[in-house]
């Protein structure tokens, strides 16, 4: 196998390690507390980065008594959260983590389409994990499980899907009769015309409960799009809550005279702040920066302003139809030396930018050359995904090989450093502008990046 290939990451090669593991941790804690019935024990904890590393699970049980009564009846309960629960065993001695890290490492230098690959075999090799563990601890410690016993994968992004996954339909609904009647709840809503849902989904933002709490609310009302209109736009009223509405309307996208109208008077009104920020956020993401341009030029509601036009740049931008545009960002720092320090200040190095789309990489290299540094490096800082693609790559890469030779702002170059890194192996061609920086880069900081990934490289 050549060096240009890593090995397959075999995930389900760790299987036996890992529910040897826990079977000797969960068998010990049995044995320890021989009045608890346990109802529960999970694998949580999962941690991945995309490209990057990923962390088995820890381990965690709870019993009947420890909880203090049958476990409550929804996923997102105390009852259901590892975090929550008495026993963590995550600290229990394993091969399995071991091994898994190794393999991790040899995922993170393979292709992004081997990556997403062996993180669906982990999660496969981990719910196929609990099932053997739940069987061994039946056959040693039946009378120490409460009836209804599972181990499952707990995950929040997995959520009760993974548990379906783990413990099966049957056992799910027993366990958490709740999650089913509040999927009928969420049939019957969305049954209704668009204009019914769109109404009772406004009703929603907010609220914690239910079954359809605010978050859902949102994410709905986003799928909607023009339905929600009517009602977003009566929500703009009401003092200290207008500004969940506005960022609604900013994710939709749909910039009628009537939703800019509203928005306006939002975002130049007396409301609270954040009311009057998130309207002036969401006429940018509405492609309305011209209105808030004009604001500063007229020296009304200047800070409100600066707020929306900086909002298009970061990471909130990606859950909107807004394409990345420098034209708005470059007027504004060339428009005042406090205008100027306001935005860097909004978008300094490190705060949530948005990524970068297969259909804006034209408008990231416009702005990779753009005269103001900040905006050099904030699309520098977009062009660290290889998920692009490799038509992508082509055109991207030499351009970051080129400000990491040529820029002027250390701040910059330590950038396209970073991105190019990111690439992996895709970005070996530019193999001798890294090793010059390492070498003969002014700013430490810049040469300590270009030797690290030279030293990641073979270089």
């Amino acid at each position: 196998m050549s060096s240009e290939t890593p090995p397959p990451t075999d995930w389900k090669a760790l299987e036996p390690l890992l529910v040897d593991d826990a079977v000797r941790a969960l068998r010990a804690l049995l044995d320890q507390n021989p009045g608890e019935s346990f109802y529960a024990a999970a694998l949580y904890g999962l941690y991945r980065e995309l490209d990057g590393p990923v962390f088995l699970p820890g381990l965690a049980a709870h019993s009947l008594g420890a909880l203090g009564g049958p476990p409550a009846g929804r996923f997102w309960e105390a009852a259901w959260n590892p975090p929550d629960w008495r026993w963590d065993l995550s600290g229990f001695e394993s091969e399995a983590l071991g091994a898994g890290a190794e393999a991790a490492a040899a995922a993170m230098q393979s292709t992004r389409r081997a990556w997403l690959a062996g993180e669906r075999r982990c999660v496969d090799m981990l719910v196929s994990a609990t099932k053997k563990i739940r069987k061994a601890l039946a056959q040693s410690h039946p009378g120490q499980l409460a009836p209804g016993f599972v181990v499952f994968l707990h995950d929040e992004e997995g959520g009760p899907a993974w548990v379906r996954r783990c413990i099966g339909e049957k056992a799910f609904l027993a366990l958490m009769p709740e999650e089913d009647a509040h999927e009928s709840e969420r049939r019957r809503v969305a049954a209704l015309p668009a204009e019914a849902q769109a109404q009772y989904l406004v009703e929603r933002l907010g609220r914690f409960e239910g079954a359809i709490d605010g978050e859902d609310a949102a994410e709905w009302l986003c799928r909607l799009g023009a339905p929600a209109v009517p009602p977003l736009l009566e929500r703009l009223a009401p003092k200290g809550r207008a500004w969940e509405a506005a960022s609604l309307l900013g994710r939709i996208g749909i910039a009628t005279p009537e939703v800019l109208a509203a928005l306006r008077r939002q975002a130049s009104g007396r409301g609270e702040p954040p009311d009057r920020a998130w309207a002036a956020r969401a006429l940018a993401f509405l492609g309305d920066s011209d209105w808030l341009l004009a604001q500063l030029a007229t020296g009304a509601h200047t800070e409100v302003a600066i707020e929306g036009l900086c909002a298009p740049y970061s990471a909130f931008r990606d859950r909107t139809p807004l394409a990345l545009d420098y034209r708005p960002l470059e007027t504004l720092l060339s428009f005042s030396p406090a205008a100027e320090a306001r935005a860097l200040a909004i978008l300094k190095p490190g705060s949530s930018y948005c990524s970068l789309r297969t259909g804006e990489v034209d408008e990231a290299l416009r702005g990779l050359a753009a005269p103001h540094a900040r905006v050099r490096l904030h699309a520098a800082s977009l062009m660290d995904d290889r998920g692009l693609g490799a038509a992508a790559g082509r055109r991207l890469l030499p351009a970051l090989a080129e400000r990491i030779a040529h820029d002027t702002d250390a701040g910059v170059r330590w950038t396209a450093l970073y991105s190019l890194a990111a690439w992996k192996r895709a970005g070996r061609p530019w193999h001798e502008a890294v090793a010059h920086a390492a070498r003969h880069d002014a700013d430490e900081r810049v040469r300590a990046e270009a030797l690290a990934w030279l030293g990641a490289h073979g270089g």
